[in-house]
C-alpha cells in the first residue's frame, strides 16, 4: 500500500471525551503540518469547552447535528457546515440529535 494512502485507519475511544471516538488519519506524529481525523460524538454527549494554545482547528459535518461553541455563544450545526476554532478560542462541540455526529477535524499546525 502507498505511504500516501490511509485505508486501516481504526476508531478509537477519546481519552478524556465520554462517548466521544476518533479515526486518525494523518498525524503529528507523521508530520508538523497538519493532523485530521474523524470524530464520532454519540448523541447526548459531547467535547467539553476547551482551547487550543498552539493550532487552530477546522471542522466540517459529515453527517448528524448538534451545536457549537464559538466563544462563549453556542451555534447550530449539521451536515455540510463547515466551522473553525481559531487558534486560544474556547471551543466545544455537542451532539443535540438523534443520530451520531460525525465529523472531520483539521488542526493546523499539527497539535503535540
Amino acid at each position: 500500500m502507498s505511504e500516501h494512502i490511509i485505508n486501516d485507519a481504526q476508531f478509537t475511544k477519546h481519552p478524556t471525551q465520554e462517548g466521544v471516538f476518533m479515526k486518525h488519519f494523518f498525524s503529528s506524529k507523521d508530520n508538523d503540518r497538519l493532523n485530521n481525523l474523524e470524530v464520532k460524538i454519540i448523541p447526548g454527549y459531547c467535547i467539553a469547552p476547551h482551547i487550543h494554545e498552539t493550532s487552530s482547528e477546522f471542522f466540517y459535518v459529515v453527517s448528524g447535528e448538534g451545536e457549537f461553541l464559538d466563544g462563549e455563544e453556542w451555534k447550530k450545526i449539521e451536515k455540510g457546515v463547515a466551522f473553525v476554532a481559531p487558534m486560544g478560542m474556547t471551543h466545544g462541540i455537542r451532539n443535540t440529535g438523534k443520530d451520531v455526529l460525525t465529523l472531520f477535524s483539521t488542526f493546523s499546525p499539527a497539535t503535540r
